[in-house]
């Protein structure tokens, strides 16, 4: 009997948790489902859609990304890129996951980072900051690099 109670009070604890989300704006997840559903039924801005990096992914390159990475990213996504920074739990709706861009085909992950980082996630209700008045297009490539490279340098 107990371990009935304690086992509908495990699969009610996260039920009530989301349904207490609803007052708190849009739920933790929403931006990131909304950003991608975006591209899904309308694709990329047409700015975004055909850039490409044309520079070799050097470890010069993967430095400079993980340098970046590590100041305007890791408080937020985490140094891993798995959206657990020091200042995630306070966002709502958290920071993406980023691990999964690594696996992404490199043709299409590319614009998409690049467009999610230069434009941010005001259009999406997320703290996301815009990065394309503060970082260069270089800047940028190399964060993508880094990314799409797994995060090779975790920093300590």
């Amino acid at each position: 009997m107990i371990r009935y109670l304690i086992a509908a009070a495990l699969i009610a604890l996260p039920l009530t948790a989301a349904m207490s989300e609803d007052d708190q704006g849009p739920p933790r997840w929403a931006a990131n489902i909304a950003r991608k559903q975006q591209v899904i039924m309308h694709g990329l801005p047409p700015e975004y859609s055909s850039l490409r990096d044309r520079q070799p992914d050097t470890r010069q390159k993967l430095r400079r990304g993980a340098e970046l990475f590590d100041r305007h990213c890791a408080s937020c996504h985490g140094r891993s890129g798995q959206g657990s920074g020091p200042e995630a739990f306070a966002l709502v709706p958290a920071p993406a996951d980023l691990e999964w861009l690594a696996n992404t085909p490199r043709s299409r992950a590319q614009p998409y980072m690049y467009w999610s980082i230069a434009e941010g996630g005001s259009q999406f209700e997320s703290d996301m900051p815009a990065f394309k008045d503060s970082l260069s297009k270089d800047d940028m490539w190399s964060v993508i690099a880094y990314i799409r490279a797994g995060f090779p340098h975790r920093s300590p």
